[in-house]
């Protein structure tokens, strides 16, 4: 899925709300991670419509190496997917 989202152009984030539930699930990885190694939960950081499948790949891994379970890793991807209309 996010290489899918990689090749996306720009316009493709602006159907229903794509752009809003990518940085729903950017953010709830974002908090699995923090909350996994005990630290701080953070806001991610809007770096742009075009980032947004690095950012999750980004959190997705990191949240994975930080100690949070696979399965609840895939259950906010797969959620994503399903938002965005993916079959996973």
């Amino acid at each position: 899925m996010l290489r899918r989202l990689r090749a996306w152009p720009i316009s493709s984030w602006w159907h229903g709300d794509r752009e809003r539930a990518a940085r729903v699930a950017a953010q709830r990885l974002a908090d699995l991670a923090a909350d996994a190694a005990g630290e701080i939960r953070r806001i991610v950081p809007d770096a742009g419509m075009t980032a947004l499948p690095d950012q999750l790949a980004v959190l997705a891994a990191d949240a994975r190496a930080g100690g949070v379970p696979a399965d609840a890793v895939e259950a906010v991807l797969d959620r994503l997917a399903g938002a965005l209309g993916f079959r996973r």
